[in-house]
């Protein structure tokens, strides 16, 4: 199991910052491994929703099914996967951060059989796009 943790700041309230993290339509705009994302039960988002991720990784295109397990706008929202390569979690946690908003994004993942053997390699790669996908967070929220 490994956890990943990416801490960025952007110069934007934390409703403007969170209603843009939790839109699943707008992730494929900020995180290079998501072809598309949809939500799949009906709107509003809250506790119970579902989400349907098409992404990319290790070169092929994989489905990921997730159910959102915390939702408290504008601080904290948490999904765990329902379907997709390995049990995976994603959390944000929001705080006032002077004049903007301090984002923690956390992903948990649980690699089984032979997954175990590149974990590392995975943990890497999710470390390395998490804090990419945050920069660009930044640069869209701040432009």
């Amino acid at each position: 199991m490994f956890t990943v943790t990416e801490v960025v700041v952007i110069a934007r309230s934390r409703s403007d910052v969170f209603a843009y993290l939790t839109d699943a339509g707008r992730r494929p705009e900020w995180d290079d491994t998501v072809i598309s994302e949809s939500l799949t039960s009906p709107p509003p988002v809250g506790v119970g929703s579902t989400i349907h991720s098409v992404m990319r990784v290790m070169g092929r295109e994989v489905e990921f099914d997730w159910q959102v397990t915390e939702y408290v706008p504008p601080g904290r929202m948490a999904i765990n996967s329902t379907r997709g390569t390995f049990p995976t979690s994603l959390l944000f946690d929001l705080a006032d951060h002077g004049d903007g908003t301090r984002v923690s994004a956390t992903i948990d993942g649980e690699p089984s059989g032979m997954l175990r053997l590149v974990e590392p390699m995975i943990e890497d790669t999710i470390r390395s796009t998490l804090a990419t996908g945050l920069g660009r967070v930044v640069r869209i929220l701040e432009a």
